[in-house]
């Protein structure tokens, strides 16, 4: 059927419903944000992230829907991670969001005693939350990529192994090491 679309535009009728538009518009209302959130956290771009993400749906809208349709979050988070690594592989530098662009969220308040201790509770917490994910930039590389799609894109451990080609166990066992790392790194942080 897209050969005939692609071919003559007009020869379909308009109540044929295409199985790729249906899945490319379901996946991108519940995909878009995530899947942009995490090439983000590997590309620290916003317009290369969205173009990475772009890039992802285009690919997907070529897929048979049939052959993806129980592993679309798994598969798109596959095809958006591969796309970042190209990206970063032809431009040949690793980039990373910058201390001003983590953003903490307004007052709703006007009480200025308690903007201030919100103030002074962001601070800690942008501080804490920097540090943290700076000790996860340190991580081995499947570490962090394991604590980037459980944390940052909210996959499953079973989509995670679908996506990185791993064992369900070993995706458990990577995210208990990482923390393990990282609880041990803020401890030390704090002595």
């Amino acid at each position: 059927m897209k050969e005939i679309k692609e071919n003559n535009p007009m020869s379909v009728s308009p109540r044929v419903i295409d199985p790729s538009a249906v899945l490319l518009r379901r996946a991108l209302s519940d995909f878009e944000v995530p899947l942009t959130r995490y090439a983000v956290s590997i590309l620290g771009d916003i317009e290369r992230s969205r173009d990475a993400v772009q890039d992802t749906f285009v690919k997907l809208y070529e897929q048979d829907p049939e052959a993806i349709k129980d592993k679309v979050k798994a598969w798109l988070f596959t095809v958006c991670r591969n796309r970042c690594y190209d990206i970063l592989k032809k431009e040949r530098r690793v980039m990373r969001l910058d201390d001003d662009e983590v953003h903490a969220l307004p007052s709703s308040t006007d009480d200025p005693a308690q903007l201030m201790a919100r103030g002074e509770d962001r601070e800690k917490l942008n501080s804490d939350l920097k540090k943290l994910l700076s000790l996860i930039e340190e991580l081995p590389d499947r570490q962090r990529e394991v604590m980037r799609l459980k944390f940052q894109a909210d996959l499953s451990y079973k989509e995670i192994g679908e996506a990185l080609d791993i064992t369900v166990s070993n995706v458990g066992y990577i995210v208990h090491s990482a923390f393990k790392k990282l609880r041990e790194a803020m401890n030390q942080m704090k002595e």
